[in-house]
């Protein structure tokens, strides 16, 4: 078998609450007619880049055997190690090792997972991840809706989506007084046995919060026994991560923007992390995430994949948290998006407040080149640090 085609094709995705998203899926087509799919996570932040980085890959592999993964990581890799260490080059590389994947699964006949890992978890626990916490007073409906939805955990963040729809990012202690209401709230309205997770968001952003006032919500986050204090502080300060590590009873969780084990080895050798939380959309594909998983249980800790995304790369993650056993936990938005519910012909499988493994072989995305007209990218779209951003065309 070889390969004919290597192609990203950029798509929109929506969810019904309104959330938008962009979405960058790479297919590799074969000659003998089999084809893999990946996504990777700069559909999110700048798609235009991902379809280039795509062509600046195709060459290299363009007449291979698809099912030599580990050599065509390292051309790959090895033709970019000057500029592409990182970051957006990584990710694109990601997404085409989980193409290749994808298709050794379905030659296989046998889930990505199952290629991995012969014997996994019957199921895992997942959570509901919200974004921005939601008004104190609508608390006790979400807490219901989420129940009957089947989840037995929330992970909420440091803003607010207001009554208008905006969203407010308070600091110092009106922070302090809003985290405390809304925390207050779900305890009351979900009692001790719901988990609750609370997301930073600082890792990537112009001017994160500084130590001290992590530690003063961390402090906080004690009070309600939340399960972990995900991104903190800025990835640029590991070493904060290890001081508050250090002073809060809190886990202190990390790592959807790190790249490669390398960065990861960082973190773990500074005792920066309690969780690890590759995305296997953005750390460098299947073999990167393995490399991680692998590295953090060599050192006593849990992985608990970053999921999220706007298309079907959400299902290579549930792959990955099968794939490991140090995985106790796993990210899922309370709603798919459109792209995702016509690109996965078996949505992930939700049970009592776990997930199932995944049945359908290889990675169980099914895209056609239409569906990118079907589900349109708005040239320009961006989740920038900010927010979502949809800059004019002609800017």
């Amino acid at each position: 078998m070889k390969i004919t085609s290597v192609t990203c094709y950029l798509c929109g995705a929506r969810t019904a609450a309104g959330y938008e998203a962009g979405s960058a899926i790479v297919r590799i087509e074969t000659d003998e007619g089999l084809m893999g799919h990946g996504e990777s996570l700069m559909g999110l932040f700048c798609g235009e880049v991902a379809v280039a980085l795509t062509r600046y890959y195709e060459p290299l592999l363009i007449g291979r055997d698809p099912s030599s993964i580990a050599s065509i990581r390292k051309l790959m890799f090895d033709s970019s190690v000057w500029w592409g260490r990182s970051g957006a080059a990584v990710s694109i590389m990601g997404a085409i090792e989980n193409a290749l994947w994808d298709i050794a699964g379905k030659a296989a006949n046998k889930p990505v997972y199952m290629l991995i890992q012969k014997t996994a978890a019957a199921s895992i626990p997942i959570y509901a991840s919200m974004g921005p916490s939601p008004q104190p007073d609508e608390i006790g409906g979400v807490v219901r809706r989420l129940r009957l939805a089947g989840f037995k955990a929330v992970k909420i963040g440091l803003a607010f989506r207001e009554k208008d729809g905006s969203l407010n990012t308070p600091a110092g202690k009106m922070l302090l007084d809003r985290m405390d209401a809304v925390l207050a709230a779900i305890r009351h309205y979900a009692g001790t046995d719901f988990a609750i997770l609370v997301d930073g968001h600082m890792g990537g952003i112009p001017d994160p919060i500084g130590r001290e006032e992590a530690l003063a919500i961390a402090k906080l986050l004690e009070r309600y026994n939340v399960q972990f204090f995900e991104e903190p502080l800025s990835y640029l300060d590991p070493e904060g991560y290890a001081w508050l590590r250090e002073r809060t009873s809190v886990a202190i969780a990390g790592g959807e923007s790190l790249a490669t084990a390398r960065e990861f080895a960082s973190f773990i050798a500074l005792g920066a992390l309690s969780i690890v939380q590759p995305d296997v959309n953005f750390v460098g594909g299947i073999g990167r995430f393995s490399e991680v998983a692998k590295l953090a249980e060599d050192s006593g800790l849990s992985v608990v994949p970053h999921s999220w995304c706007g298309g079907p790369g959400i299902l290579t993650n549930v792959h990955m948290a099968f794939a490991f056993s140090n995985v106790p936990l796993l990210e899922m938005g309370e709603l798919l998006t459109d792209l995702q519910q016509a690109t996965l012909p078996e949505r992930p499988r939700l049970e009592h407040g776990t997930i199932l493994p995944p049945t359908l072989p290889g990675l169980g995305i099914h895209f056609e080149p239409e569906m990118a007209q079907a589900f349109p990218f708005v040239p320009g779209t961006a989740e920038r640090a900010s927010g979502l951003m949809t800059l004019p065309v002609n800017q």
